[in-house]
């Protein structure tokens, strides 16, 4: 593990000295979200956010992707994505989600547009100093400052970054820019232990321990009959969730050539298992409600023994109705 700092004031010319050999991704302010942007675009690196607004899943697994074009019914061209890339500032629940994404596109079949990208993206995460009220990452094995999934972890020590290596891939590329970077020192080290120790302390927790277990047998449970009610299903909890993967395809063809476009799509609507007879097996949002909890707790654990929930806080935030995912967890180890 190799551990340096850089200047806060010199962050912005090493990442763009990093854009002259990748396309590089960071947060930038856009309006009043903040969204991992390449940073080409231009605009300030934001290192004090909460968490950017759309997920890091979506440069692997973007919304709408062409996954070929076709003419008469032949394929003309699979373009597989190998630009190179390294995303800076994504914070560590997200790195750690793409973990949980990369068993679903790795099992049985691997998906080579996603794996494409992830094997030519190196990741350097952004500690939280200041978690969301909304964040509960500690309460699903995760932490402010955890490593899961990313090569570098970076801790803002307000004057100094300082970079903390987690993979080989990071290692490597610390010694490609490593004139960018001066030794950290013992006080430097210091304040980072500090400075993640009281970020776990303000990470608000719930027991979410049982509740896979308490989701067995409780397909008919009453205590759907009363969850889903106030449910929109307008999918933002979904579409925003790091490590939701529903996803559609769409043909679109004029004359006989055409192409094949992959979209994420949502199991909290009608038509997601709306079948071709006409009929609809999650008729109601009770179903669909079940589903997602279901999906997340129950199901994606029996197939890779861990939950499908970083405890990001985004669904809870951003539903408009102010659905909390922490008290329906609640709700079912009371209930069940």
């Amino acid at each position: 593990m190799k551990q340096a700092v850089i200047r806060r004031d010199a962050l912005e010319d090493f990442i763009r000295s990093i854009g002259k050999d990748c396309m590089v991704y960071a947060p930038l302010r856009e309006g009043n979200t903040v969204c991992l942007t390449e940073i080409s675009s231009g605009g300030k690196i934001e290192l004090a956010y909460a968490n950017s607004k759309v997920p890091l899943k979506s440069l692997f697994f973007p919304q709408a992707e062409t996954i070929c074009t076709f003419e008469d019914g032949e394929v003309l061209n699979v373009h597989l994505p190998d630009e190179k890339a390294v995303v800076f500032g994504s914070r560590p629940c997200d790195a750690r989600a793409l973990r949980i994404v990369d068993k679903v596109f790795s099992e049985d079949i691997t998906d080579p547009y996603y794996h494409a990208r992830r094997n030519n993206t190196l990741i350097i995460s952004l500690t939280c100093n200041d978690p969301s009220d909304t964040c509960f990452c500690t309460s699903l094995g995760g932490s402010p400052s955890g490593k899961e999934g990313s090569d570098i972890l970076v801790f803002d020590l307000g004057e100094v970054l300082l970079f903390e290596t987690v993979s080989e891939k990071g290692e490597s590329f610390m010694e490609t820019y490593s004139g960018s970077f001066q030794p950290a020192k013992k006080v430097q080290m210091k304040t980072k232990k500090d400075i993640a120790s009281m970020a776990e302390k303000k990470v608000p927790a719930i027991d979410a321990e049982a509740v896979s277990e308490r989701l067995e047998g409780s397909f008919d449970s009453p205590f759907w009959d009363e969850i889903h009610k106030t449910c929109l299903g307008c999918g933002v909890c979904t579409f925003l969730c790091p490590t939701c993967h529903c996803f559609a395809f769409d043909d679109n063809r004029v004359d006989s050539i055409g192409e094949r476009i992959r979209l994420w799509d949502c199991c909290q609507y009608p038509a997601f298992t709306l079948e071709a007879s006409g009929h609809n097996p999650r008729i109601s949002s009770r179903e669909r409600m079940r589903q997602r909890i279901m999906h997340k707790f129950s199901y994606y654990v029996k197939n890779f023994e861990e939950v499908a929930c970083v405890g990001c806080g985004r669904c809870v935030e951003n539903c408009p109705i102010n659905l909390d995912l922490r008290e329906i967890v609640t709700i079912i180890k009371e209930e069940s």
